[in-house]
């Protein structure tokens, strides 16, 4: 019972109220305090232990190896600029290559369909022409045949 009595106390001092707005001194510390903790203010920077020369020494040395990295970062970005032109260059030509074969294509096509025609064309014409060869040479025949006749 006893045991019961310490946890209501320990969670009613815990609990927020109008007349105690905040946690407790004693919750707070166990939720901000300990070797484990792995949020708010750990000091890795041990600047606490540095004197100003020396921050402003760490500093500087930290801003020199940042510039290094924006140069590097740099010289990247300026090869993914020139890359990226190429690439635009390229395919501008090849554009330009596929619009000029599209008019050569277009033109081999009108082409094509011109010369259907006109094969059309000849093809119904010389069948009209064996017809009049025919009728003609059977003319010719008769002609033959009447010559003959009256001859005989």
């Amino acid at each position: 019972m006893n045991n019961n009595n310490n946890f209501n106390s320990n969670f009613n001092s815990n609990r927020i109220s109008s007349t105690q707005p905040y946690l407790s001194d004693d919750a707070r510390n166990a939720l901000f305090e300990g070797k484990d903790r792995k949020w708010g203010n750990n000091n890795n920077n041990n600047y606490d232990t540095l004197s100003n020369q020396d921050v402003f020494e760490k500093q500087k040395r930290d801003m020199e190896e940042q510039d290094k990295m924006l140069d590097a970062l740099s010289g990247s970005i300026s090869r993914v600029k020139d890359t990226a032109i190429t690439i635009n260059k390229t395919a501008q030509e090849q554009t330009d290559m596929l619009d000029e074969l599209d008019v050569h294509v277009d033109s081999t096509s009108a082409r094509m369909r011109n010369t259907t025609k006109n094969l059309i064309t000849l093809t119904q014409q010389s069948k009209t022409t064996g017809y009049c060869s025919a009728i003609c040479f059977l003319l010719l025949v008769l002609l033959v045949i009447i010559i003959l006749a009256s001859v005989l």
